[in-house]
């Protein structure tokens, strides 16, 4: 009697497994479906090539660039005159103390404070028109990134630095070491795709092929030791400012 009473047991443990197998495999097969539409979660971009290549940002960039090698000229051409006008002056061999030697120093220290007050005036001008710049545009690049990543199913998008360092100079090694992101797969680049599609609603033909950039530009870092290593914010990592205005100062008052 004992013996009988334990087939039903095996048969109910037999059954229980088959029944366990199959919530399983359908348990698999509607985990494997729900994945089906999403080949990929994650991508990367290369934030900086982005910002660089950007239409916009290339056009703005080189107005800026033009004013500042403008007003570069004029300063230049403004302390020469300072110069000829002290060189004049002192020519004159005027006594110091006397009503005319105070007006020809009163005259050229105007001269020199007002250029130093323009180059200012310049300099905070092409500093604030490059943030401007670099703001408006890494705000349509994140629009194009965020577009392509919904139409793709990418739940994350990480930026990542085309940055090789260049052993003999410590602060390259040294931002090197501080990227986030060490390695990633090259089908999770999207930044080709982000471009094409800045380029193509502009309708512009000739894109930038930005995997041929990036290895010129590795080539170049690695080529140069005395390449200063561009710091981590929005404004480098290769990103070009515009030129620096009155960066010889000025000084022809003595």
């Amino acid at each position: 009697m004992k013996r009988m009473n334990c087939i039903p047991l095996v048969a109910a443990f037999l059954l229980l497994g088959v029944a366990g197998y199959v919530v399983d495999v359908a348990n698999a097969q509607t985990s494997t479906a729900a994945a089906q539409p999403r080949p990929y979660q994650v991508a990367v971009v290369d934030i900086a090539q982005l910002i660089k290549n950007h239409p916009t940002f290339i056009t703005k960039q080189k107005e800026l660039q033009e004013y500042a090698k403008g007003k570069e000229a004029e300063f230049e051409t403004r302390k020469l005159a300072i110069a000829n006008r002290e060189k004049t002056l002192t020519d004159l061999k005027l006594t110091p103390g006397t009503p005319d030697h105070e007006k020809a120093v009163e005259e050229v220290t105007s001269l020199v404070t007002t250029l130093d007050k323009d180059v200012k005036i310049a300099q905070r001008k092409v500093m604030t028109e490059n943030s401007i710049i670099l703001y408006e545009t890494y705000k349509e690049v994140r629009e194009e990134i965020a577009n392509v990543a919904k139409q793709a199913k990418i739940a994350q998008v990480m930026d990542y630095r085309t940055m090789d360092a260049n052993p003999a100079d410590p602060n390259s090694v040294g931002a090197m070491l501080e990227q986030n992101l060490i390695w990633y797969d090259d089908n999770l680049d999207i930044s080709q795709a982000i471009v094409n599609r800045i380029y193509q609603k502009r309708n512009i033909a000739t894109v930038p092929n930005l995997n041929a950039l990036r290895a010129q530009e590795k080539a170049a870092a690695v080529a140069s030791p005395s390449r200063e290593t561009p710091a981590r914010t929005a404004n480098t990592n290769g990103i070009p400012a515009a030129a620096n205005v009155g960066g010889a100062g000025t000084g022809a008052a003595r």
